[in-house]
């Protein structure tokens, strides 16, 4: 007959393996679910610009909407980014982990000059035609802010504060001035998986 110590060690023994095993089929469990799924832009990056800078920036973007006749009813804003939808499409919404496949063209909002595709250096390039995948956390923070929010097949106009774009830094090689507002006409075609 086995002593109250020897019941004991094995009934203790019993509960570590019993723990164990649970221990390792929550992590079997975290292993196989499904990659996350980021929707909203951190607030890091939210409050990175300068926040006197973003209000005048916004300002400058309605102005602009005045000037060339968009009615600002039109327009959507989520965190000081502008955005008018032409077509709405009925695909799912992409998460900032996801690649993406647009068309896109980029211009500078105070002179219109179209930095993407560098007029200068492809002026023959229809940006309709082309197409370019991007991981969407690769991309300025205005992208991420909106595209999150609309589904595959949208076509759509950003009008972006210099803030959520290149910054105090400017960008495309010199091609995007520092604290440039920007604008984009964007089709988002497909969430690449």
């Amino acid at each position: 007959m086995k002593s109250g110590k020897e019941i004991i060690g094995v009934l203790c023994l019993g509960m570590v393996m019993a723990g164990l095993l649970v221990v390792q089929s929550c992590k079997k469990d975290d292993d196989d679910a499904a990659p996350s799924c980021t929707k909203e832009v951190a607030d890091s990056k939210l409050n990175a610009p300068n926040k006197d800078k973003l209000t005048s920036d916004s300002l400058l973007i309605v102005q602009y909407l005045a000037d060339h006749e968009i009615d600002i009813e039109t327009t959507e804003i989520k965190n000081k980014v502008r955005y008018h939808i032409s077509e709405l499409g009925t695909g799912e919404t992409p998460c900032l982990e996801n690649y993406i496949k647009v068309k896109y063209r980029g211009t500078l909002m105070k002179t219109g000059y179209i930095f993407d595709p560098d007029q200068e250096q492809s002026s023959e390039v229809n940006w309709q035609e082309r197409e370019s995948t991007f991981n969407l956390n690769s991309l300025i923070t205005g992208w991420q802010i909106v595209l999150p929010t609309v589904p595959v097949g949208t076509k759509l106009t950003l009008y972006i504060p210099s803030g959520y774009g290149y910054g105090v830094n400017g960008g495309g090689n010199g091609t995007i001035p520092v604290n440039a507002n920007l604008v984009f006409d964007i089709e988002l075609l497909e969430i690449v998986q």
